[in-house]
């Protein structure tokens, strides 16, 4: 077997607590253009909205992959490599790409924002040609996989690879490209709301 790799591009959501929609605005602009990593656990939340603690900015538990990007191509690697391109980014933790010091946002009275993002990541996959493997990146964009967070050692790890049906991991290295074109930031939840 062989490994290959392509750029993917991918759709996540972003939930912004806020008092107004041009504070999460400055918010969102903190993360675009920066690299995430997908296995820091403090990027991504399953809280319900207005519970005490929901974050100030985190991702859904889930995205979506759209396919290769338009200037994208599938090429053959190393094992070396593929090790390589599965290390996190240290400055895509949340601690860093967020390092500021602000006031904590009071979540009784914010409202959550949210946003689809484009993103895009790496694929890494496991073939025995480099023919089967750009069959399988043609057929992303119909199929578009689910990625959920919760299985992140299936998606982010190289362990991933330990299952047989499917042939493709993730780099966990994240970069927001920008906000989705048919979902621009907009109110989701305000505080009354039930």
């Amino acid at each position: 077997m062989s490994y290959f790799t392509i750029g993917l591009e991918m759709a996540a959501t972003i939930y912004i607590l806020a008092g107004s929609l041009s504070e999460a605005q400055g918010k969102l602009n903190e993360v675009l253009s920066k690299s995430i990593d997908a296995l820091d656990p403090d990027w991504f939340s399953d809280a319900w909205f207005g519970m005490p603690g929901f974050p100030e900015i985190s991702f859904a538990t889930a995205m979506e992959v759209w396919g290769a990007g338009p200037q994208d191509t599938c090429k053959a690697i190393s094992a070396f490599e593929v090790e390589r391109l599965m290390r996190s980014f240290p400055d895509a933790s949340k601690a860093n790409v967020l390092a500021r010091s602000s006031a904590p946002v009071q979540s009784e009275r914010a409202s959550v924002y949210w946003s689809d993002l484009k993103v895009k990541t790496n694929g890494i996959l496991k073939f025995s040609s480099e023919t089967e493997a750009k069959k399988f990146i043609a057929l992303l964009p119909e199929e578009r996989p689910h990625v959920h967070w919760e299985m992140a050692n299936d998606w982010f790890e190289l362990e991933g690879f330990d299952d047989a049906e499917y042939p493709m991991i993730l780099s966990p290295n994240i970069e927001v490209v920008a906000v989705s074109e048919f979902s621009p930031l907009r109110l989701h939840w305000s505080h009354g709301h039930r």
